[in-house]
């Protein structure tokens, strides 16, 4: 279930995701990777726009994420050519592999555990509708309204939703809410962090 919302993660995020497996029974899937185990389990995304931007995500075997795995991560990572990674882990993260992460200046990882990825939260019924801004957007927005940034309500970084997108400080999202007088209420929110 975590690989499926993975790969509803990327999609949700403008990347296509290439995965010979997603069709996969669930007794052949495991067949298939029973000798490499989660190591072997990746996903290879790339965005469809002029960017090409990759992204890779690593499915830790480790009980925790520890700095040697934060840095097979990044080692995986020169070889995909990407600068963006999920890894995604059993356990919590050790102290000093949170530092390696925040550390990395060239290299974006972001950390999902395991447990957080069994359902895909942008398809609960209480949580509205979210489309990213791009930037040309949200000029036309806060030119529109005549606002500042600091103006639009905020939305943490640290938010579910916003760590699903993979916001990041400063991008505004669009959030669609049902309402039973107006039909659709439009709300942005920016993220900060």
């Amino acid at each position: 279930r975590a690989r499926r919302t993975c790969r509803e993660m990327l999609n949700a995020r403008g990347y296509e995701v290439q995965d010979s497996h997603a069709e996969l029974e669930l007794k052949q899937f495991k067949d298939t990777f029973k000798d490499e185990g989660q190591a072997g389990m990746f996903l290879l995304g790339m965005k469809t726009d002029e960017s090409k931007e990759k992204i890779v995500v690593f499915f830790c075997e480790d009980e925790k994420l520890k700095t040697d795995g934060v840095k097979r991560c990044a080692a995986n990572m020169i070889t995909y050519q990407t600068k963006r990674a999920i890894i995604v882990v059993d356990g919590p993260v050790t102290p000093a592999a949170g530092k390696e992460i925040a550390e990395m200046d060239k290299l974006v990882i972001e950390v999902f555990l395991l447990a957080e990825l069994l359902v895909n939260i942008t398809k609960h019924r209480y949580v509205p509708k979210h489309s990213v801004l791009t930037a040309k957007e949200k000029k036309t927005l806060l030119k529109k309204y005549n606002l500042k940034e600091t103006q639009l309500p905020r939305m943490n970084k640290l938010d579910p939703v916003s760590r699903f997108y993979g916001l990041t400080h400063g991008q505004v999202v669009k959030i669609y809410r049902a309402s039973e007088t107006a039909g659709t209420y439009i709300t942005y929110r920016i993220v900060f962090e």
